[in-house]
């Protein structure tokens, strides 16, 4: 298969994001370490940094999904046939596979209705809402593609000033001026259009397909952009914890949405710049697009490998710190479910081989 230079910083943009999605699953081991620490302490900032930057992960994949499938032409049933039934396949097996995993494969216990009723109104495991709203979004695929054909320049960078104003200058205003007992009516909120599964694949879109050139000039507001996000979402969260006291982690990362887009788009495009055109050497041209077609096999099955080889992240706590030791312990996670996943590939590309020449 023909690999453009385009896809390599695709799947390396995969790559960033799935080891950022292995960091958000680690509590208070990694991803809100920093809660671990008195807040307004250099400490509690310190580590906040790394919990803020890997909640590029989830934005990353709406982007590049959008990327990819806001330009293509299908059909409604190509579209159900292709990627609504069989995402909804792939979440049906999985979400039996860690049921019967939490009854520890004892079929005597095992409850068709109950896991039905589980799949229909939850989740199985935590991480996979992603799959739900994936599938929602999958959905809504035909009018969002309309969206974007008819978008100018202008129109994008109207989304994004919207979603500026409303989720980040308002939302940080309402709480440092009035800690949120005065807030702006819901119903004014252009909340369709800035919800994770229209704003991220538009701008993903954009990014992608309309952005011709990306300059050094660019690079560098961008940049600035991203230090100002970090540092803004920082203080605000300091700011909430300390004022509220409380230190959980859905108080925690309340902020972190509200000026993300700054740091996702300057990671996208900076990705982009530095490997869209680049030659890269066969070996690791190879190791790249593996390591990126294997992606969405280790989401799947990160959840498994990661609650059973914790024993790995404490035999580290005794040889360095514990939160540089997460930070390994999570490279050992999604290096041992790419061999696994990849192992998977190549046995289903042998078997597949074989009933090919049999026929």
């Amino acid at each position: 298969m023909e690999i453009t230079n385009k896809k390599y910083y695709i799947e390396i943009l995969r790559i960033i994001a799935i080891i950022g999605v292995i960091f958000n699953h680690t509590q208070q081991r990694g991803f809100v370490h920093f809660t671990c620490y008195e807040p307004g302490t250099p400490r509690f900032y310190f580590y906040m940094v790394f919990s803020v930057l890997s909640g590029i992960s989830v934005p990353i994949f709406f982007m590049i999904s959008g990327l990819l499938l806001l330009n293509k032409e299908e059909s409604l049933g190509q579209l159900w046939k292709r990627r609504i039934l069989k995402y909804i396949c792939v979440l049906v097996f999985f979400s039996l596979f860690y049921y019967l995993l939490n009854l520890h494969f004892d079929l005597s216990q095992f409850s068709l209705s109950e896991f039905a009723l589980t799949v229909y109104s939850g989740n199985v495991i935590v991480p996979f809402w992603f799959l739900y709203i994936y599938i929602a979004y999958l959905i809504m695929l035909p009018f969002i593609r309309k969206l974007v054909i008819r978008m100018t320049a202008t129109d994008f960078l109207y989304l994004m000033a919207l979603y500026l104003f409303f989720n980040a200058v308002l939302a940080i205003l309402q709480f440092r001026l009035t800690n949120d007992k005065v807030m702006i009516n819901s119903l004014i909120v252009p909340s369709s259009l800035l919800q994770i599964t229209v704003f991220y694949p538009v701008i993903g879109y954009y990014c992608g397909n309309i952005i011709k050139t990306i300059t050094k000039k660019h690079l560098a507001i961008l940049f600035s952009l991203f230090i100002l996000s970090v540092v803004l979402t920082i203080y605000i969260t300091g700011y909430m914890m300390i004022t509220t006291g409380d230190i959980s982690e859905e108080n925690a990362i309340h902020f972190y949405d509200s000026t993300r887009p700054f740091q996702v788009i300057f990671i996208f495009l900076l990705v982009r710049k530095l490997f869209e055109n680049r030659k890269i050497h066969p070996l690791v041209e190879k190791a790249i697009i593996t390591a990126g077609s294997c992606v969405f096999g280790i989401y799947l099955i990160e959840e498994t490998i990661r609650l059973s080889f914790y024993s790995v992240y404490d035999y580290l706590c005794t040889k360095m710190n514990s939160f540089i030791a997460i930070l390994i312990y999570v490279l050992f996670v999604f290096i041992y479910c790419l061999m696994i996943v990849a192992l998977f590939k190549f046995l289903k590309r042998m078997i597949l081989k074989v009933l090919s020449k049999n026929k």
